[in-house]
């Protein structure tokens, strides 16, 4: 079986496949061992005990069951191994017992377990192997590649990558690390020193792509086609108009694949929905108002959750909608399957427990953004304390504990302050590159900078300048990248969109590096907020731990910015909201903040008008006359006789009121009112105004002249006396 390859010193035997295993024959077994034993690197006598070892072998797989050398080897494995294992004898030697089953291994007379390989000491083995066999020089290799993984300062974990690759290449069958696949790597039976070997294997030029770590590595679950989406959770007979929906959706409205996820989820609860409450419904066309309106209620009462009602709600209303709309198209595939009308409307989305819903979010959003004022500055000087204490115990004693310590210290810093800083997205701060920050200049020759932001939310770009702070904060960020790698500039790598299921361009992302020659992905930057939140012991208000979320941070620039008067629609560009009312959300946040501004505003514009001398506290004369005034009040014409409290429906028109009583003093300007307002009527009836505009002016006239004739057929007595009320000494002619 060995001819072909002993002769050469090369111990390998590619096994041959499953099924074409020739029987087991004891003698061949036996020829094959003791002519591998004559090339390995023994004394006389450790070759004399492992040519017993091999006898012995031998004699165990005798009694193990199964037609073929590896049928009995796997037996060999379930039974015989056990006991071999449970031998304490410390006089006799593991290679007098192992000895025969190492060699059978080695040599590729049998393919191991994972589980076998892992009880070895294989690289205590594989010295002893001769200089041109296969797995000492896919060893040697492995071994410069592992020396290169600069990030890795732990030898033990160096060391065991090299054995998991040998172990990968015995438990596979492989003669070189180029056959290893990202399947062997995905979730591996040694999960110490997994990086390590990926890193070398990608140095190596086995895989073709940057470093991942071993979350990463699993098999990423890529885009699912709209036929996969609906075949997941929605009944057979409404899988057409769903998978036509979401395809034409892609095509006309967004190709956003978390957003048709999404409906594809929502319009399974639907459907499974009718499917057990109206099992008559067996088309799409069929489905009425009242189906859609029973769906509400049900939603409310099986999501747990009013939100998320909500959104599925949102969702088949949305889908109604536009398959209703797109079936008026000439030739439409919805022409048959969309119902007559729409059977679910924004109205009926009114007073459906919803709208109290969105109030309790509000609230909710409230009392966490007040919290977040409150406990963020003390976050952030404890992430940047934290970060100071750690570089400056590195730079007194150099320890690679002290310098993970200090690069884990920095990123929760330097994630912390970018995303307050700029108001990102969690997504679209892991998707900058150095590339998006753009350099300018002025006309009068001043640079400034500026950040791209890719489409994220809305399919959007956007550009955010860069000021003072997030410069510093981009610029310790590059520093570090580049600290890491060792090179003078931000290497490209890999990356991936987790809501989008699919792979980034390879670029040099701004976030990478953080211990790892990887990017940061969405899931480390919330699991180090959470944690930092929780070392600084940031607390709400009822005493329980506030932990922090990537989107608290979005808020934080939104209130930051607000109560630093930057404008509404400014902040809407940076944020990149669709609309200014999102950003209005905030401003209703902070009542007394309006209430400060708009107080501020008229006091102003009193003081312009009136001077300083407006703002002096009142003489008890003039206290007396201005509650005097409080029960009838003094409208300077007229006295409203209105209880003071009561709600003016007329918005204080006075003339014309029954409230209204005018005073006599007043009849001369009664007379010169009366004589303007005519002399306006007669003009406007000569230019020929409008019948309304007309009549409006005939009006005010009728009440000028109902309040001069009231005030004429006052007694001088009567006027006396509200004269007195309204705190007046007139003369009447």
């Amino acid at each position: 079986m060995l001819a072909g390859t002993l002769a050469t010193g090369n111990l390998i035997n590619h096994y041959p496949p499953v099924g074409t295993q020739p029987p087991y024959d004891r003698t061949e077994l036996l020829k094959g061992l003791l002519s591998a034993l004559a090339l390995l690197r023994f004394d006389d006598q450790s070759k004399q005990r492992l040519t017993r070892a091999c006898h012995l072998f031998a004699d165990t797989l005798d009694t193990c069951e199964g037609r073929t050398l590896q049928e009995k080897w796997i037996a060999f494995e379930q039974t015989a191994w056990p006991k071999w294992m449970a031998i304490r004898d410390p006089h006799r030697s593991a290679r007098r017992t192992w000895g025969g089953a190492w060699i059978a291994v080695v040599t590729r007379l049998v393919r191991p377990t994972a589980k076998w390989v892992g009880s070895m000491r294989l690289l205590e083995w594989i010295k002893h192997l001769p200089d041109g066999d296969p797995l000492v020089q896919q060893r040697q290799m492995l071994a410069r590649a592992v020396e290169t993984v600069y990030w890795a300062g732990n030898k033990r974990c160096k060391q065991v990558a090299i054995t998991n690759g040998l172990r990968i290449l015995l438990v596979r069958g492989y003669s070189s690390l180029t056959e290893i696949t990202e399947k062997d790597l995905a979730i591996p039976p040694w999960p110490i020193g997994a990086d390590v070997l990926d890193s070398a294997l990608c140095a190596l030029g086995v895989f073709g792509r940057t470093p991942r770590r071993a979350a990463s590595r699993r098999q990423r679950r890529g885009r699912l086609t709209a036929s996969q989406l609906v075949a997941a959770g929605i009944p057979e007979r409404f899988r057409l108009v769903s998978a036509l929906y979401l395809d034409a959706y892609a095509t006309r409205v967004s190709d956003a694949y978390s957003t048709r996820r999404n409906k594809a989820l929502a319009l399974g609860q639907f459907w499974r929905f009718i499917t057990v409450q109206y099992p008559d419904v067996t088309s799409c066309s069929q489905v009425l108002p009242v189906h859609a309106r029973a769906f509400m209620a049900d939603s409310l009462q099986r999501s747990g959750a009013t939100q998320t009602a909500h959104a599925w709600v949102i969702a088949v209303r949305t889908f109604f909608a536009d398959i209703c709309g797109w079936a008026s198209e000439v030739g439409s595939p919805f022409s048959s399957l969309a119902p007559q009308t729409v059977p679910l409307t924004r109205h009926d989305l009114m007073g459906s427990g919803f709208k109290k819903a969105r109030q309790d979010c509000v609230s909710r959003m409230t009392t966490t953004v007040f919290e977040l004022e409150r406990e963020m500055p003390n976050i952030r000087a404890f992430s940047r304390r934290r970060w100071q204490e750690a570089a400056s115990a590195l730079a007194a004693a150099s320890d690679g504990r002290l310098k993970v310590a200090e690069s884990g210290a920095f990123w929760d810093w330097g994630i912390l302050e970018l995303l307050v800083q700029s108001g990102l997205r969690i997504e679209e701060a892991s998707e900058l590159t150095t590339l998006d920050i753009l350099k300018r200049r002025m006309r009068d020759g001043r640079l400034y900078y500026m950040l791209h932001v890719k489409p994220s939310k809305y399919d959007r770009a956007r550009v955010i300048p860069i000021g003072d702070g997030l410069g510093r904060v981009l610029a310790e960020i590059i520093r570090h990248v580049k600290g890491f790698y060792v090179t003078d500039t931000v290497p490209f790598c890999d990356n991936w969109d987790r809501h989008e299921k699919r792979p980034l361009p390879r670029a040099p992302y701004l976030l990478q590096g953080a211990g790892h020659p990887s990017a940061i992905s969405t899931g480390a930057i919330s699991d180090r907020l959470r944690a930092i939140s929780r070392r600084a012991g940031a607390r709400r208000s009822d005493g329980t731990a506030l932990e922090l979320r990537p989107h608290d941070c979005r808020r934080i620039f939104a209130s930051e910015h607000l109560n630093n008067n930057t404008p509404v629609h400014v902040i809407q560009a940076l944020l990149g909201h669709a609309t200014i009312d999102t950003v209005m959300v905030y401003a209703k946040l902070y009542p007394q903040q309006l209430v400060d501004e708009y107080r501020k505003a008229v006091r102003g514009l009193y003081n312009a008008v009136h001077g300083e001398a407006s703002f002096r506290n009142p003489t008890a004369g003039e206290w007396a006359a201005f509650e005097a005034n409080c029960s009838m009040r003094d409208m300077g014409t007229h006295l409203c006789a209105l209880p003071t409290g009561e709600h003016c429906s007329k918005g204080l028109v006075c003339l014309g009121c029954v409230h209204a009583q005018p005073k006599k003093s007043a009849v001369p300007i009664f007379r010169r009112m009366l004589g303007s307002h005519e002399r306006e009527l007669a003009a406007a009836k000569g230019r020929g105004e409008p019948a309304g505009q007309v009549a409006a002016r005939e009006l005010e006239v009728t009440r000028i002249r109902s309040a001069l004739w009231r005030a004429e057929e006052l007694t001088a007595d009567v006027a006396s006396a509200i004269e007195a009320a309204a705190g007046v000494t007139a003369a009447f002619s």
